[in-house]
């Protein structure tokens, strides 16, 4: 039975695809080693995308067409909301879904606890079958905390009430521009009671340019900065790995 993990925050932009991908070409790496690039074997890892914009399955697609392999398999699952219902069949290890941004909220609806903050539609449908069947949640939050209150929609409206465990990642910090921004987001995510991971993805070109130049972060060119850019995923595979430990001896 796999292993599945929502990457998810009601607002766009945030590093949700980002995530996804190279977490999971971290696992894949991990898990199959050079048995993910041979023909006919089927991988441990797969990236579902239930989102309409599918800038995870474009990524995957752009690695391919740049002659290097997706080590993971990929599933543009955002018009099949019974097929994410079945996703605990599926042959996988681990799967990680990408989810797109949904249902604003107005200051009026913000304090109405009756509404759904997924909403109407085949994206809330999707969303709602997804979290059915996760067994954790990574939500990132971009380092200078502009997403602060999208995620405490996500979390504290969503997570919380269906008893998800979650985990918030710091994602997108520049370590050029000290650690003020950084500082604040953590702190500001202590008070409000959050589960955080240790781990934070940095800002780095060899994450922004990943898609165009159809790399992923276990595909990098091989200098100084790119295994730095790495290892932010690998420590987040790593702390994720334990915290899946960890939920699966509470079940």
């Amino acid at each position: 039975m796999p292993y599945i993990t929502v990457v998810l925050n009601r607002k766009g932009g945030v590093g949700k695809s980002l995530i996804a991908v190279n977490l999971a070409a971290v696992y894949a790496e991990i898990l199959d080693g050079e048995a993910a690039e041979a023909e006919g074997v089927a991988p441990s890892v797969a990236v579902v995308s239930i989102d309409p914009q599918a800038t995870s399955v474009e990524h995957a697609e752009k690695v391919r067409q740049a002659g290097r392999p997706v080590p993971f398999r990929v599933v543009n699952a955002s018009h099949t909301t019974d097929q994410l219902r079945r996703l605990r069949r599926a042959k996988a290890d681990i799967i990680i879904v990408d989810t797109p941004g949904f249902m604003p909220l107005t200051s009026e609806d913000e304090t109405d606890e009756s509404l759904d903050p997924l909403g109407d539609g085949t994206t809330g449908d999707a969303l709602r079958a997804i979290l059915d069947v996760a067994d954790d949640v990574i939500v990132p939050l971009e380092a200078e905390g502009s997403a602060f209150t999208p995620t405490r929609v996500t979390i504290e409206r969503v997570l919380v009430p269906r008893q998800i465990p979650y985990g918030v990642v710091i994602n997108n910090w520049d370590p050029r521009d000290g650690t003020a921004d950084r500082d604040r987001t953590i702190n500001l995510v202590k008070r409000r009671g959050w589960d955080r991971y240790n781990a934070t993805v940095r800002h780095y070109k060899q994450h922004t340019r990943g898609i165009t130049n159809g790399r992923l972060c276990t595909q990098y060119e091989s200098n100084h900065a790119s295994t730095k850019a790495k290892q932010d995923f690998v420590s987040l595979a790593l702390e994720h790995q334990l915290r899946r430990q960890k939920y699966t001896e509470v079940r």
